[in-house]
């Protein structure tokens, strides 16, 4: 198997869905509606290529599925906004499994909110 280069980016945005990884233990796939990616210092963005590629939605939003530990996660659901570093993996986009506090945030559905959004939310 073939790994990739050292790599590692922030991605943010919309859970849309929410399932059990299919090979990957305690690993859940999360379907989101990407909002923004950066590059993290001194590594290369391979998931910001994968996302280039990716059609866009109705909103604009690109959609990623990324694997991420089911731990981490909790009660998340649909309408919740993940913030997470990802690498691109051959086993997929996997979110780092022991992130830095600073480098993971998950926050429930805004009222009213959520993927029925017309546009990104404001900061």
């Amino acid at each position: 198997m073939v790994s990739a280069a050292p790599n590692l980016t922030r991605v943010t945005g919309t859970v849309l869905a929410r399932r059990p990884h299919e090979t990957l233990p305690e690993r859940d796939a999360v379907l989101l509606a990407v909002d923004e990616t950066q590059r993290v210092d001194n590594l290369r963005d391979l998931v910001g290529q994968v996302l280039a590629r990716a059609r866009p939605r109705d909103d604009g939003r690109r959609e990623l599925e990324v694997v991420v530990r089911r731990q981490l996660l909790g009660e998340a659901g649909p309408g919740w906004r993940l913030t997470c570093r990802v690498r691109f993996t051959p086993n997929g986009l996997l979110a780092e499994p022991h992130p830095a506090p600073a480098a993971f945030a998950l926050e429930p559905e805004e009222i009213g909110g959520g993927v029925t959004d017309a546009g990104p939310r404001p900061s």
